[in-house]
């Protein structure tokens, strides 16, 4: 029968709130650093760069920085020199000194990773809270320049966090402490699940079994303790088989612990991490070494003596972890400055700045930066180096530069001792090769090829694939270097004209020689022919040995619509040029097989006429540079339209017949004028040379075809004949706008009078009309009763009074003035007279 665990033997446990209150006030900010501490500190993954971001875009966020700067109690002057003092920018921080935003949640000024450095290097941590895995999320975020120095940018890749797996079971030699969550399961007779925290005093608490000590053990010797404890309590529970209560413990939460990581790192003092965290952990959360650090020996010390030194070295060039042990609470890392520190330049894998222990040499150092190139000279390298004070005299040298000669026979860097600053180069072989010849120009595989024992420049061209047609056979050059001084001259060569003729000249060749094989097509100047008229592609192309003008003018597409079949002009360049002349031009015959596109029937497409003589004209050969003019047929023209539109019986786009039709020949071709068209009225435009309107009669050039009023029509011409309106407009600053019935004989004031008259601002004396056709005429005014024109609207004409201009005031004064003295002067003049 299975047992029951007695009543009341599970701890209550805290109800859990399913909300939260948002704080207000100045504490908004800080409120959001807690939240999102708490809730990447119960994440088990690495809060990732981006969850950092958005946390800083949160507007909270400016909100916390201001409240940490003012409850800092420095002035914005300390503060800026304080920035000045750790290499930021002094006005970096300016924009969060305004406390009158401080309690403001929506503060949109963003935060950067910038800021929070700067924050760091000020001493003004953001928030106890935020846990440590955060904080150095937010170090990853900040630029960084590399080092130069080997070992220090493995701290500052954000890839390399050298983070605990927290997820997944602890390591078997994991040891418990105060701090850990444990989860004790029992299943059997008993199902029991129970939660338990290791105490400060190391102890777990386990209903109806008591304390149970755990500190400093291991897992399985966990289990065993808690096993024989809760055997006392239930009778299913023992070690070994025929136990009917299982009994499983695990480790759901690792403890924090408090190291401190002092020396030679970027940002020194206390960090928890978690237990499960080594050395290179703690290193990581301090913002990794500095460039003065010595990463040879790296000091863990645990209560009064020292745990272990780690070597970085051993872990970044052979993988070696062995000394990166766990840390423990209260463990001190120190990180010593460097003592002796080495440079490596030139061919090696990895050159940079080395710290060396006491016995390595060279030897360790080239291994260290990976061993030598493949292009490293085997001969020599050389160590310049400061002479130590103790060897140095007022008149000796400062500096000194060792060569390091090396075993020709043996790839082995001899143990040189090295110094503190010492500067090691490795050399590179010379670039140029020796031992080669090259060749170049008109052969099929050109490039550079290794010198053979009695190598000629036969055989060089044969190993180059051979002679590609078209080679200058009269002289290849070689190029050859001058022994004596290291100067260059020309050797010329004849080369045999075809594969199968002997190689008259085939000189020996020398290291470096250099040979170039020239083509007569390179010599050759482009020869074209080109194609310009009534073609439908004008063009310019190479010329080719046996075109002729029917294949030019099917490369031209062939030819456009009004071309000229009877003949077409050549202009060739002169054979002798004594008299000046720049061409000579043929005449050559064209018929109908110059048209290529053909109908359903076979015929040929093309215009209409006598220039269709059949077929038989003969190929016309092409010289290099002719130039072919193709005719327009005389007098070809496409189509010219006008447009009639309006009163008229068949309005339309039409065709002109001739050259010379006429404005008469167009309304009669159209009917003529409806009884309701306004011959008067007709509105004339002329597109052509961007004419615009033009005044026609069109009375008059129906009563008088042929005079100057009917005038000829040009492609494009728009003629519009209204409708009669006995009616006209009267439009701008009068009383009462709007159309007036027509009367014969009225002038212009009647119309602006029968609309109500001039408003207070209107100007009758620069009233205008616009008659039906498009006319205006405007009021001109006279000198006292002579040469004035008041206009007389016609139908559909439209009456406009403008506004008066706006004139500045003027001084009169000055008018007056002259006037009274013209005035006085007459008068003086007539009583002079009249004496």
């Amino acid at each position: 029968m299975r047992s029951k665990p007695p009543s009341g033997n599970t701890p209550p446990r805290p109800a859990q709130k399913h909300g939260t209150m948002q704080p207000s006030g100045s504490r908004y900010g800080l409120a959001l650093l807690v939240t999102l501490a708490s809730t990447l500190s119960l994440s088990a993954q690495q809060p990732s760069p981006q969850q950092v971001q958005a946390f800083l875009q949160q507007p909270g966020a400016a909100a916390a920085v201001r409240e940490r700067i003012s409850g800092s109690g420095l002035t914005p002057e300390q503060i800026r020199t304080r920035l000045r003092e750790n290499g930021y920018p002094q006005s970096l921080l300016d924009a969060f000194l305004d406390n009158t935003l401080a309690n403001d949640p929506n503060d949109t000024l963003a935060v950067t990773p910038s800021h929070l450095a700067a924050m760091r290097a000020l001493g003004l941590a953001m928030a106890p809270s935020v846990p440590e895995s955060v904080d150095s999320v937010l170090h990853d975020l900040q630029p960084t320049t590399s080092s130069r120095i080997f070992g220090v940018d493995v701290f500052r890749r954000t890839t390399t966090q050298f983070r605990p797996l927290l997820a997944g079971p602890v390591p078997q030699d994991y040891q418990l402490g105060p701090g850990d969550i444990l989860v004790l399961i029992l299943t059997g007779d008993v199902e029991l699940t129970l939660q338990l925290a290791v105490s400060r005093e190391g102890f777990v608490l386990i209903p109806q079994a008591g304390q149970v000590y755990l500190a400093n053990l291991t897992l399985e010797q966990a289990r065993g303790v808690v096993t024989d404890r809760l055997s006392r309590v239930y009778s299913g529970v023992h070690r070994g088989d025929g136990a009917t209560t299982l009994v499983d413990l695990s480790v759901v939460s690792v403890r924090a612990v408090q190291v401190y990581v002092v020396g030679e790192v970027n940002r020194p003092g206390a960090y928890q991490i978690s237990a499960l965290g080594t050395i290179l952990t703690a290193l990581y959360a301090a913002g990794g070494i500095t460039e003065l650090a010595n990463p040879r020996a790296v000091a863990v010390r645990r209560g009064r003596r020292t745990a272990t030194t780690f070597d970085l070295y051993q872990y970044l060039l052979a993988g070696n972890t062995g000394s990166d042990i766990r840390v423990e609470n209260g463990d001190v890392i120190f990180v010593d400055v460097r003592t002796r520190r080495v440079e490596v330049n030139g061919s090696v894998l990895r050159p940079a700045l080395y710290d060396l222990l006491p016995p390595e040499t060279l030897t360790d150092l080239i291994a260290a930066a990976g061993g030598l190139l493949a292009d490293a000279t085997r001969t020599r390298l050389a160590i310049e180096r400061v002479v130590p004070a103790v060897q140095r005299t007022l008149i000796g040298p400062q500096r000194v530069t060792l060569d390091v000669p090396l075993p020709a026979a043996s790839a082995e860097i001899p143990p040189v001792p090295l110094e503190d600053g010492d500067v090691i180069t490795v050399f590179s072989i010379p670039d140029a090769e020796r031992n080669s010849v090259t060749i170049q120009g008109n052969v099929y595989l050109p490039g550079r090829f290794g010198l053979e024992p009695e190598m000629t420049l036969s055989l060089l061209v044969a190993r180059a694939g051979g002679l590609k047609p078209a080679t200058y056979d009269v002289r290849a050059h070689i190029s050859r270097v001058n022994r004596t001084d290291q100067t260059r001259r020309i050797m010329a060569v004849a080369l045999p004209p075809d594969s199968t003729s002997l190689w008259l000249e085939d000189p020996l060749l020398e290291d470096r020689d250099s040979v170039v094989i020239y083509s007569r097509l390179e010599m050759r100047a482009d020869r074209m022919v080109s194609i310009t008229g009534a073609v439908n592609d004008p063009i310019t192309v190479p010329w080719r040995d046996g075109i002729t003008l029917r294949d030019l003018v099917l490369e031209a597409r062939g030819l456009a619509p009004g071309a000229w079949l009877d003949s077409a002009e050549i202009a060739r360049l002169p054979e002798n040029r004594g008299n000046g002349e720049l061409a000579t031009t043929l005449r050559v015959p064209l018929d109908s097989t110059y048209l290529f596109d053909r109908d359903s029937l076979g015929r040929p497409l093309g215009p209409p006429g006598p220039a269709f003589r059949g077929s038989g004209t003969p190929e016309v050969p092409l010289a290099p540079w002719d130039n072919v003019l193709i005719f327009q047929q005389p007098g070809f023209e496409y189509q010219r339209i006008v447009s009639l539109l309006g009163e008229v019986r068949f309005p339309g786009m039409y065709s002109l017949r001739t050259k010379h039709d006429r404005l008469s020949d167009l309304i009669a071709r159209a009917g003529g004028v409806t009884g309701g068209g306004y011959l008067q009225g007709a509105r004339f435009l002329r597109v052509a040379g961007d004419v615009g309107r033009l005044d026609v009669d069109l009375s008059a050039a129906l009563r008088n075809p042929g005079s100057a009023a009917d005038i000829v029509l040009q492609p494009g011409d728009e003629i519009d004949v209204p409708e009669f309106q006995p009616s006209v407009r009267i439009e701008g600053a009068v009383n009462s706008p709007g159309s007036v019935l027509w009367e014969r004989g009225k002038k212009l004031d009647y119309y602006i009078s029968a609309a109500g008259g001039v408003t207070l601002t209107g100007d009758q004396s620069h009233a205008s009309v616009r008659h039906a056709n498009g006319h205006i005429e405007t009021r001109r005014g006279g000198f006292l009763f002579f040469g004035g024109h008041t206009p007389s609207p016609q139908p559909g004409s439209a009456v406009f009074v403008p506004l008066k201009e706006e004139r500045p005031a003027r001084d009169n004064s000055t008018i007056v003035a002259a006037l009274a003295s013209m005035i006085a002067s007459t008068a003086t003049i007539l009583v002079a007279l009249l004496r």
